[in-house]
């Protein structure tokens, strides 16, 4: 254990369920190598507490996230007597006057703002020039993502470092008993988790699952999303044969992994793409498109096909289903892959750049 670092946390991202960047923020707090524990400071309560129990909280209400991080969180943050501060979510406070290392998931509120909501782009667009130019360093989830933040913004390759995400030794393991699935979950399924909105390429899905000859039921499992009015009716359209099981806890999402005949993940981008690594942990064969950082992260391990091509999409569906030595060699593949990526390392490599920000 290391000592005599005193680390604040923008915590927004663990508000709500944890997802995407919250997990992120959730399995690196957990991992820091500091003392004091960190401190997670947020706008909310933060309900699930899970894996994170050894930090320290502190909520500061607000209705809004953004107004909380730009009008209070650096009140905070001195307050606390914070030695360093860490931006899960890129963007800090414009009035921070103590050293910080943020974390970069991906630019796509810039370069694809039609598939973001309005609040995300204001929150996000208005301060992250600012805040990258603030922090002392810059932890980019993938070199897709670094390469982009290099090129937008001018920023030299000597502040921008790798840490990527990670896979949880949870996924890795099997007992999960199939109670666990949630009602209405057929016994053959493929699966798909993530939000529903428009980045994930659902509506691709959609298609490609339609034109699948005998293909098994389908299993859409994470949040409602926004923007997928079209979407939504098209998958009521198919009555029980596509399953919407909401968000759920990740006991229930290794299940639905570990039970499922495919995992499709369709996404128009990814700065990383968890959701298909953790599947390959838990030994399903992945079909994925060839967007952002999925090629980096996934390499041999899944079949990739162009984003927004249902036609090549239903056939790697097709061909996984049907083809047994080649689900095999996925399955093998995967799981090395996924062994790759965990979440001890990330969390070094975050300590370290912690203590390097504050001896600044």
């Amino acid at each position: 254990m290391k000592h005599g670092l005193n680390v604040a946390i923008d915590g927004r991202a663990l508000v709500g369920h944890r997802t995407g960047i919250g997990v992120h923020t959730a399995e690196i707090s957990s991992r820091l190598l500091v003392d004091p524990p960190p401190l997670i400071a947020t706008h909310a309560v933060i309900e699930d507490r899970s894996g994170i129990e050894r930090c320290r909280f502190r909520v500061d209400p607000s209705p809004f996230g953004v107004l909380w991080q730009q009008a209070r969180f650096a009140r905070v943050v001195e307050e606390e007597q914070a030695d360093v501060v860490w931006g899960p979510h890129t963007t800090l406070p414009l009035r921070l006057r103590r050293p910080a290392v943020v974390s970069i998931h991906d630019l796509t509120s810039i370069t694809m703002p039609f598939l973001h909501k309005f609040r995300t782009l204001a929150s996000f667009n208005l301060f992250v020039a600012s805040s990258l130019d603030k922090a002392e360093a810059i932890a980019a989830v993938s070199r897709v993502v670094a390469d982009e933040t290099m090129r937008g913004f001018g920023i030299p390759s000597s502040r921008i470092h790798l840490v990527p995400n990670g896979v949880d030794d949870f996924f890795f393991e099997n007992n999960d008993p199939s109670s666990l699935l949630p009602a209405g979950v057929p016994e053959n399924y493929i699966l798909y988790a993530g939000t529903l909105e428009p980045r994930k390429g659902v509506d691709v899905l959609l298609a490609a699952w339609e034109r699948v000859a005998d293909a098994p039921a389908l299993v859409l499992c994470g949040d409602r999303g926004w923007g997928q009015q079209k979407v939504r009716r098209r998958i009521e359209s198919h009555g029980s044969r596509i399953v919407r099981t909401g968000f759920v806890d990740r006991g229930v999402l290794r299940a639905l992994m570990r039970q499922a005949r495919l995992f499709v993940y369709p996404s128009r981008y990814e700065g990383f793409g968890l959701p298909p690594l953790e599947a390959m942990a838990c030994g399903v064969p992945v079909v994925a498109t060839r967007a952002g950082a999925l090629p980096e992260v996934l390499g041999d391990a899944a079949v990739l096909v162009e984003r927004d091509n249902a036609a090549d999409l239903a056939v790697a569906m097709s061909r996984l289903l049907s083809d047994h030595a080649m689900r095999s060699e996925l399955i093998v593949r995967g799981r090395e892959r996924a062994s790759r990526f965990r979440w001890q390392q990330s969390a070094e490599l975050m300590t370290e750049l912690l203590f390097q920000a504050a001896a600044k």
